[in-house]
């Protein structure tokens, strides 16, 4: 059933093409990883907000919506170009040459010959694939440091570097920055904001590190637990936001303690103190709320104060935008309160948390979720390995090239351009029931919803069709 000649032979005739593409595809999704910057994205993301291309930029503000992107349009478009051109190449036009006659000419059966270029299809589009999502966890891990732990931001390379520390062991131990005066010096400078902000900014990013760690271990605990019950996994699970939400989940776990005071550099009952801290003082924002007496949202100030203290400060409002400390200057606060009538005390604790939202935003921005950039690729090479299967099959079904080319290349080509065209305006949804892309559905795989029935339906159509592709070949009549 399988011929080394004849795949020798496809990878000789296919192999070049593949490796132009494969090569491409790497090249642009390494760019796309190591190019991301939270707040360049976050702004065009925002830009686009309204506009056309607001549900195709919507996810720019992370690196694994950014990834989307790439994968819903370059990442098909690259695979596309090579299934045709290689679907073309190991069937019809060696039927339509002649070659295939010599082949056939040989003790070697049909079912051989059809076998062995299916497993070559089959098998370089699982390689490219595989290989991508390899260069694309190597790429992001040497940019972002984000693969085998928390991203590493300039901050936390800076700071290590005022310590003379390593940046590794400083990021897992954030606390470490606050108690070095040159350290925090050196991390506001490389996250933009003034030391008072970035200190702020250092207290909430160590409890968020703290509740992550905790809410694993408690996870971990109620596994072990419900090991033998019903509980589905959801139910199990305790999710960071959730711990957050309600610290208290924690207080009767010593073991979910002791992993979130570890990242503080306390005692188990210094953090429970914290945390304790943490919920009254939650509580007492939100019955004594600052910004219900604002005369306006926080967003309309901050923008009519950038306006007037970039005028006072003979700047530009981006270069405000891009660096709000400059707002705290003397000058710019005082004509930014007189602009937005609010008090220079209370404007100065809105920039803080404006820059200390950014901050956790960059940060949540960098996450990378291992296995939903797995299942992007593995999404992806389904769904090539599906349109390949059109294509393989019209290699089969037809003697002529032109005419194996016109369905081949036509039908992928036109669910392509169904799916861009769904995505410029929803009134068009309808169109998804016409292309085999929508069954790629990435929004599901980065929000980990139901993805996982559609990319079974694109396996079982690829199995169908080269199934039907063999059975074709070997049962009709050749041009021999």
């Amino acid at each position: 059933m399988f011929s080394k000649p004849i795949f020798k032979q496809s990878v000789r005739s296919n192999g070049l093409l593949w490796l132009v593409i494969t090569l491409v595809a790497c090249a642009l999704l390494s760019n796309f990883i190591i190019r991301f910057d939270p707040e360049d994205f976050n702004a065009l993301s925002s830009a686009a907000e309204g506009t056309s291309f607001g549900s195709v930029l919507s996810g720019f503000d992370s690196i694994l919506g950014t990834l989307e992107t790439f994968y819903k349009m370059i990442a098909i478009l690259l695979g596309l170009v090579y299934i045709i051109f290689s679907a073309n190449n190991l069937v019809v036009n060696e039927v339509d040459s002649g070659s295939m006659a010599y082949t056939l000419s040989t003790p070697i059966r049909r079912s051989t010959v059809i076998f062995t270029k299916m497993f070559y299809m089959i098998g370089s589009i699982v390689l490219m694939f595989a290989i991508l999502t390899g260069v694309g966890l190597g790429v992001s891990e040497l940019s972002h440091h984000n693969v085998s732990g928390t991203p590493m931001t300039e901050d936390v390379e800076a700071a290590a570097d005022a310590m003379d520390r390593k940046p590794s062991y400083v990021r897992k131990h954030l606390y470490m920055i606050k108690d070095d005066k040159y350290a925090v010096q050196a991390g506001a400078e490389a996250r933009k904001m003034d030391q008072d902000s970035y200190k702020q900014y250092l207290d909430q990013a160590i409890m968020r590190d703290s509740y992550k760690k905790a809410a694993d271990k408690l996870t971990d605990n109620r596994k072990d637990k419900y090991s033998d019950s019903d509980k589905d996994k959801n139910d199990i699970e305790i999710t960071e936001k959730e711990l957050t939400d309600d610290p208290k989940l924690m207080m009767k776990d010593n073991d979910a303690l002791e992993a979130g005071a570890k990242v503080t550099g306390q005692n188990v009952n210094e953090y429970r103190n914290s945390v304790n801290d943490q919920v009254k003082e939650n509580k007492d924002k939100k019955k004594n709320d600052p910004n219900d007496k604002l005369p306006a949202s926080p967003t309309v100030i901050l923008s009519t104060a950038q306006t007037a203290g970039a005028k006072a400060l003979n700047t530009s409002e981006s270069n405000i935008e891009d660096n709000m400390s400059l707002l705290k200057d003397d000058k710019a606060i005082e004509a930014a309160s007189k602009a937005t009538k609010v008090p220079e005390d209370q404007l100065k604790t809105l920039i803080d948390t404006s820059q200390v939202n950014s901050a956790l935003k960059s940060d949540k921005s960098l996450e990378f979720d291992v296995s939903t950039f797995v299942w992007l690729n593995v999404g992806a090479c389904l769904l090539i390995l599906g349109m390949g299967s059109i294509s393989f099959f019209a290699s089969t079904l037809f003697n002529r090239s032109n005419r194996a080319m016109a369905l081949g290349a036509g039908v992928p080509f036109a669910f392509f351009l169904i799916s861009l065209v769904i995505q410029q305006s929803d009134s068009l949804e309808n169109l998804k029931y016409f292309s085999l892309t929508t069954l790629y559905k990435t929004d599901e795989i980065l929000s980990n919803g139901d993805f996982g029935i559609p990319l079974l339906i694109l396996g079982g159509i690829a199995a169908v069709l080269y199934g039907a592709s063999a059975v074709i070949f070997c049962k009709k009549d050749l041009p021999l």
